[in-house]
């Protein structure tokens, strides 16, 4: 037994600390061999066989000791030496140092017989492994031929090292600092109970193999750990640009794995004598665990079903992807839909504090086990953990919904019209539509027309819930004690008109289409048309009836600014209030008064105007020339993006549906589309052609039956006249 070097006492030391490193074969070729490493962990300068004893044993015969000195009398032996008695046997070891003597662990296999005496291949080294605390000699000549064979096969070297503090052993009867005994048999049991669960973790249960040796040269009492295998794991198969691609297995440890050897050790190796801290973290997991329960079952109750219902409106069809880490891109705005309702539902939640002084607590435990370096670790990890079960709490929440989807979708979304609700809900048709392109299935069909069903009762709960806003700020304008003249009572009647015909429109929207009568359905048609958008509306789908209405409002709005600058309404004479209804309702920026005319006038102007190219280029497209059909293209892009620099940049009075913008320029494929133009002007000219070809060729006939006709009159008359003749001869 050498001596062994003093351990200083260091505070704030981390209890325990776990550090690894690997080597392969082909970095190592011809510098080392696997086996070569045993010799380094089992140095006989490192290590120490013979210190092993058991603290806390020795401790409770101390105890007993001084128990039985109070009753045994001391014998003397003849030369005057005391003697101690032990069951009736007298000894010349004194009893403390024989108790001493026996509580060391390896008394039993050391000292039956002398260790040295038996044959070399039968005598213990400080080597341990899942099997045994001490290994033969001719048990590890078999562990280096192993290494061998892993060395040969191509298998992986890890070399680790698990390093305690000195406090933590002192306090957990592990190291006495004045007799420098260490009970190596209680730390070889902790490393062995964690050592399966870390080769488990890393793919290594059935082809991997360890061994442990604890080293006392070093400031702190350490165990050199040594993990092989007998041939390289299979490589994991994947799939790169549409090729299979082999890759070789992980040969870095996992940091969950790591942390948890740490963690099973540094509770393994508590006193039995400290239930507290041997119990603390438990309990603080525990405790953990419950708070966290409480917090998820409460957040079911807390959401809204309105909320619940607008989550579930912006997901994707696809409920593979409902999880906290999806990346999915069509899952980013439900994530911060649910990261908002949970941010929401945590703040000032008593439940939720009590949860994050726990998680200090624990977070508190772990830096003083392992180091300051992990301080706020914990607690981060664990809020974090909580969040994402939160989240995925809410999209679970979303898969229980009733599967009534025509209360679901129509109805239930129907409730909720805000800007965000309505755009979750066309974000979801889009991807339906995307999806049904792809794969059409009956179920998304059936979804993909309840939801827009219910986006146009969306938008018309929206529009309601605006023009009936104005028209209470109208009733309050008129209610005022200050009487209105006689150009503010025109700008009443001309918003009172319109509102009515808005609320009219809105309700017609409310209603089932299967649920209205003709001639609900006609004036539904007439008043959409008169409200559409003139910048907006797509050429291909504008007909006559829909250009006549939007005429209409176009004439009344001029007629209502006078038609010119110099008659009309008087903004100068309207109070602030009716000026702002007015400038939502009709569409342009609120500025002075004296230019307010006017530029209604310039924009109501540009909207017939793009209104009568829009409404010729829908009927005459096809047989316009190609070089036409793009300059009114340009023309009316033009003159959509002057009216759209004149006009707000909010949708005009607010009330309509959130619609995309439509892009009137030149079509995307402008050289196929000028094809498709030519190929149309040829096959109208060749059809005209035709058509006078089968004229001519009508009226040639025609000419020819005339003229055949004729001359058998003439024919005919010559017969007759030749037969008078000879009769009259």
């Amino acid at each position: 037994m050498h001596s062994i070097m003093s351990k200083p006492i260091e505070h704030q030391q981390p209890a325990v600390v776990f550090s690894l490193q690997y080597f392969t074969a082909a970095t190592v070729a011809n510098k080392m061999s696997y086996s070569g490493y045993t010799k380094y962990t089992e140095r006989d300068n490192a290590t120490d066989l013979s210190n092993d004893v058991n603290l806390l044993q020795q401790r409770l015969a101390q105890l007993e000791t001084a128990n039985l000195s109070e009753l045994e009398p001391t014998s003397q032996r003849s030369d005057g030496e005391s003697v101690d008695t032990l069951d009736g046997v007298e000894t010349s070891v004194p009893y403390q140092k024989f108790i001493d003597y026996t509580a060391r662990n390896t008394a039993t296999e050391l000292d039956q017989g002398d260790e040295v005496a038996k044959p070399k291949q039968q005598q213990l080294t400080p080597t341990f492994d899942q099997r045994t605390d001490h290994l033969t000699v001719a048990e590890t000549d078999q562990l280096r031929q192993k290494l061998d064979t892993a060395q040969a096969n191509k298998g992986v070297l890890w070399a680790g090292v698990i390093s305690f503090s000195t406090q933590y052993l002192i306090d957990n009867h592990l190291y006495d600092p004045k007799t420098e005994a260490c009970d190596q048999q209680k730390i070889k049991a902790a490393v062995r109970h964690s050592m399966g669960p870390l080769l488990k973790s890393n793919g290594l249960a059935e082809k991997g193999f360890w061994w442990g040796d604890i080293q006392f040269n070093t400031n702190h009492i350490h165990v050199h750990l040594g993990i092989s295998e007998l041939g390289p794991r299979p490589d994991k198969i994947g799939y790169r640009n549409g090729k299979r691609v082999a890759t070789e297995a992980r040969r870095k440890f996992t940091q969950p794995s790591i942390r948890k050897i740490k963690s099973q050790v540094f509770q393994a190796l508590i006193a039995l004598d400290r239930p507290r801290e041997r119990e603390q973290k438990l309990n603080l997991e525990k405790r953990l665990g419950v708070q966290r329960a409480s917090l998820r079952q409460q957040l079911r109750q807390t959401v809204g079903e309105q909320q619940l219902q607008a989550l579930f409106a912006s997901l994707p069809a696809d409920k593979k992807r409902w999880r906290y880490r999806s990346n999915a891109r069509d899952m980013a705005k439900p994530k911060q839909l649910a990261s908002d309702l949970v941010n929401q539902y945590l703040q000032d939640n008593p439940e939720f504090q009590a949860f994050q002084q726990t998680v200090q607590a624990l977070d508190q435990y772990n830096a003083a086990a392992f180091g300051q370096r992990t301080a706020g670790r914990t607690a981060h990890h664990k809020e974090a953990e909580l969040r994402e079960r939160l989240t995925n709490a809410l999209f679970k929440a979303c898969r229980e919904l009733p599967d009534n989807e025509q209360e679901l979708t129509i109805s239930g979304l129907a409730k909720n019209f805000t800007a965000a609700d309505i755009e979750a809900n066309r974000q979801r048709i889009d991807a339906l539509r995307q999806a049904n392109r792809l794969q059409p299935t009956p179920a998304k069909t059936k979804e993909l027309r309840q939801r827009r069903m219910a986006l146009r009762q969306q938008n018309a709960r929206a529009s309601q819930g605006k023009v009936q806003q104005a028209q209470r700020v109208l009733t309050k304008l008129s209610q005022e004690s200050t009487p209105l003249n006689a150009a503010e009572r025109e700008a009443r009647t001309f918003l009172s008109g319109r509102y009515q015909q808005r609320l009219a429109l809105a309700k017609l929207k409310l209603q089932a289409p299967w649920e209205q009568m003709p001639i609900e359905r006609q004036q539904l048609q007439d008043l959409t048309a008169y409200f559409t958008d003139v910048v907006n509306v797509p050429i291909d789908k504008l007909t006559a009836p829909q250009v006549a209405k939007m005429q209409a409002r176009l004439a009344a709005e001029s007629e209502f600014n006078g038609g010119s600058v110099v008659s009309g309404v008087t903004w100068s004479k309207i109070r602030p209030e009716l000026q702002q209804a007015l400038s939502e309702e009709l569409g342009v920026k609120l500025t002075k008064p004296s230019q307010m005319r006017a530029q209604l006038q310039a924009i109501t102007k540009q909207q017939q105007e793009l209104l009568r190219l829009k409404a010729t280029l829908a009927s005459y497209k096809e047989a316009l020339p190609p070089a036409v059909v793009q300059q009114r293209y340009q023309k009316i892009e033009r003159l959509s993006a002057k009216i759209k620099r004149d006009q707000q940049s909010t949708k005009k009075a607010g009330w309509g549906p959130i619609e995309a913008k439509t892009n009137h320029w030149k079509p995307r494929h402008l050289k196929q589309f000028q094809r498709k133009q030519q190929q149309a002007s040829h096959q109208i000219l060749k059809q005209e052609g035709q058509q006078v070809k089968k004229q001519l060729r009508r009226a040639e006939q025609t000419h020819y039956q005339d003229l055949k006709a004729k001359n058998a009159l003439f024919n005919q008359q010559q017969a007759i006249e030749q037969a008078q003749q000879e009769r009259g001869r």
